[in-house]
């Protein structure tokens, strides 16, 4: 991977970012950013090769590519600020092209069809090259608001597709703050057998749910999904990074939550079932969307804190089979739900998540079923 080259610098001024412009020959591309590009791949899945018939051709042919935009995972970005400072580009390429931490900002689909072509044994011609442009960013607070706001004015990328991003660069992050936290990609087909493990793509899903304050924003409803994205983007860093970090603080509180109701409903035949209802999407989107549309002051945070401590304290004095949140009941609050008259899964997501704001308001002293019965009339 010689072939990498650095040929330009420049800086973000507002946050500082080191932004470096580099060449690399196209048949050497695929060496730095690994052949498992696409490990972190969350939403974005691969479009339909066929649509790109013209442009593997025209690569085929020696085109040249737009750039593709790399990020350095935040935590390995240190190393080489020294190297950058003195202009050692030859020394930025080579730690470069010894790291394992490349994520894939903007140019998936390119890679997918250069990866076709050298699966393909492809003669490229010489010296056709592929334009990159690297960031490197330490500071969290600057990645939150660069990717989340930043990127959605610069390219035409979905809020969505920004918080993938978000957690691609901050997964290690993620799982190193909350404590035996373990995430892992669904597609990777593995079996959830212990508690505090979830799939990567619903943490993104429950913190889009927490940035929009909704469990569910009907597809259809285009104007009401605007109002709610469009309110995340006006935010100043300042409250993302404070969104980020409450965010970190309730999902390491429903780790703590879930631990309990393996613990207690794994042991049961019957309630068996239930152990995982933590990890489910429905569950967590609500949730999370429930903190976030809950806690409007401090006061209200206040009221919800305790509704938790209690819910927490309850569960660990739990005997293991007592199906302390009543989910068995849970069965009969989902049949009610007639699917000739709501989508199904809309209505439970709202029925959990205004379940969880009715406990939140009572501090606990209602129990957790009541409370979903109550949601669900």
């Amino acid at each position: 991977m010689n072939s990498l080259k650095i040929i330009g610098r420049t800086k973000d001024l507002r946050t500082e970012t080191n932004v470096l412009y580099a060449e690399i020959l196209i048949k050497d591309y695929l060496a730095l950013v690994g052949e498992d590009f696409d490990k972190f791949e969350i939403q974005r899945k691969r479009v339909d090769p066929k649509k790109y018939i013209r442009l593997k051709n025209d690569i085929k042919q020696g085109a040249l590519l737009p750039g593709i935009t790399l990020a350095i995972e935040f935590s390995e970005v240190e190393k080489y600020y020294e190297l950058i400072d003195r202009g050692d580009y030859s020394g930025v390429a080579d730690l470069l092209s010894q790291e394992n931490e490349i994520y894939i900002l903007d140019g998936l689909q390119r890679t997918y069809i250069i990866d076709d072509l050298i699966r393909e044994n492809t003669e490229f011609k010489d010296g056709q090259k592929l334009l990159l442009e690297i960031w490197f960013e330490e500071n969290i607070d600057h990645l939150i608001y660069r990717l989340i706001v930043l990127n959605s004015g610069q390219r035409q990328m979905s809020m969505r597709h920004q918080v993938e991003l978000l957690f691609i660069t901050l997964k290690k992050n993620l799982a190193n703050d909350v404590q035996g936290l373990e995430l892992y990609l669904e597609k990777e087909n593995q079996i959830r057998s212990k508690p505090k493990k979830f799939a990567f793509d619903k943490i993104v899903n429950s913190y889009y749910s927490f940035l929009t304050k909704s469990a569910e924003i009907d597809r259809d409803n285009l104007v009401v999904k605007k109002l709610n994205e469009d309110d995340v983007l006006s935010s100043t860093e300042k409250e993302l990074n404070e969104n980020y970090t409450s965010f970190k603080k309730y999902l390491q509180r429903y780790c703590e939550i879930d631990f309990e109701v393996y613990r207690i409903y794994n042991g049961d035949d019957f309630l068996g079932n239930f152990k995982n209802w933590l990890s489910e999407e429905n569950t967590m989107k609500a949730f999370f969307a429930a903190v976030s549309k809950f806690k409007i002051d401090e006061k209200r945070e206040k009221r919800m804190d305790i509704a938790l401590d209690k819910l927490l304290f309850d569960l660990r004095g739990a005997e293991v089979g007592n199906d302390i949140l009543g989910l068995g009941v849970f069965k009969d609050v989902k049949g009610g739900i007639d699917p000739k008259k709501s989508n199904v899964g809309i209505a439970l997501r709202k029925t959990i998540m205004d379940g969880f704001r009715e406990y939140f308001m009572n501090e606990g002293e209602e129990t957790f079923i009541e409370c979903l019965k109550i949601a669900a009339q």
